[in-house]
């Protein structure tokens, strides 16, 4: 009996110590007495701040699979996992780890290094431009930087507040954007911050329609505190090769095509500043409603229309082939005047029938 009682003993301590991790990670956190108002200028005080971690990203948003979007259509509908050291967004390193191995990269005001480890081979890139219009990468899908995409245009009316909740351990406070904009595809934003800094650790991107969220990132290892610069050092791997290398997407390609600028105003929205490379792309909308066109050469649409039409959900309307995936919508439209327009953003699949009814009197 005796040492029957000490193994009881043994294994009850053993799950106590196995369990209190869990329950210091999982324990009840105390509601805020600030509004989610409060919490936003918290969040929005926080963008420049800097922090490290390991961070998950989980997309839902199944893009068809082209030459030109197949790096967006892996980072949008897959999971996407990375530790990160950032300063500030000149001064930051990542490492991203894939089905294949591991890729690195390190940004500084000078431009990137990236290392890919399948090919142990290092490009060098000069800096972005001002005001680059570009395809997303894996950073951008970190909860701090989607947070402050998502919440960049946020009224108050549009907020409310969220159970307080532990993300990678820390207590986080929590906020919900449900976008009072008619045309935004995004049916609500959920975001919680470190309660500590006002970081935000954990985002949830919804669309209209289903439970489940079409885009969500969250930290499961978070500090606040600076990264260390041996943390960001950057040292080529022996016998990898460094070559200069320029960022090479579908946008670049689009820019070179030379086609019709896109009109001042669309839907309503006042066309943002393009940078001296991009005048053929426009940019369009605030916060979560937002639309990017442009012009495309016929080769270009005829690939994108082979594959379009692959994809699930995939409809002709009058105005162009549409596909709609969660919150993102993509709109190849129908030639008028020689010219087929490239409309995609984060709009309902009317506003983007609507978009290019507009862009079609443009090429007329």
């Amino acid at each position: 009996m005796r040492a029957g009682w000490r193994w009881a003993v043994c294994a009850v301590t053993v799950a106590v110590l196995v369990a209190v991790p869990f329950a210091v990670r999982y324990a009840p956190v105390s509601a805020p007495d600030a509004g989610p108002g409060a919490l936003l200028a918290r969040m929005q005080a926080s963008w420049a701040n800097p922090y490290q971690g390991y961070a998950e990203s989980t997309g839902a948003l199944a893009l068809p699979t082209t030459d030109q979007l197949n790096d967006l259509s892996t980072l949008l509908s897959g999971r996407t996992q990375m530790r990160v050291w950032w300063r500030s967004a000149t001064d930051w390193r990542s490492d991203t780890i894939t089905p294949a191995g591991e890729r690195s990269t390190r940004t500084t005001v000078a431009g990137s290094l990236v290392w890919d480890y399948e090919d142990n081979r290092v490009g060098v890139a000069a800096p972005d431009a001002d005001n680059p219009v570009r395809l997303p990468r894996e950073t951008d899908t970190l909860p701090p930087q989607l947070a402050a995409r998502m919440l960049s245009e946020a009224t108050p009316d549009e907020l409310s507040a969220l159970p307080a909740r532990r993300v990678a351990g820390r207590p986080a406070e929590g906020l919900e954007l449900r976008p009072s904009d008619s045309l935004s595809s995004v049916g609500r934003v959920d975001v919680w911050a470190d309660a500590a800094s006002g970081i935000p650790v954990l985002v949830e991107v919804f669309g209209r329609a289903g439970d489940l969220p079409a885009m969500s990132s969250t930290f499961l290892d978070f500090s606040d505190a600076a990264p260390a610069t041996a943390d960001l050092a950057f040292v080529a791997p022996p016998g990898a090769r460094i070559r200069s290398v320029a960022r090479s997407d579908v946008v670049r390609d689009i820019a070179r095509f030379g086609g019709p600028r896109p009109p001042d105003t669309l839907l309503g929205f006042t066309r943002s500043r393009p940078g001296a490379r991009v005048q053929t792309i426009g940019e369009y909308g605030e916060g979560v409603t937002q639309l990017v066109v442009s012009a495309v050469s016929a080769q270009l649409a005829g690939s994108l229309r082979a594959s379009l039409r692959l994809a699930s959900g995939a409809r002709e309307l009058p105005e162009g082939l549409v596909v709609s995936v969660g919150p993102l919508g993509l709109l190849l439209t129908t030639s008028r005047g020689g010219t087929t327009w490239l409309v995609a953003g984060t709009v309902t699949a009317d506003g983007l029938a609507r978009a290019a009814t507009e862009l079609g009197a443009v090429a007329a």
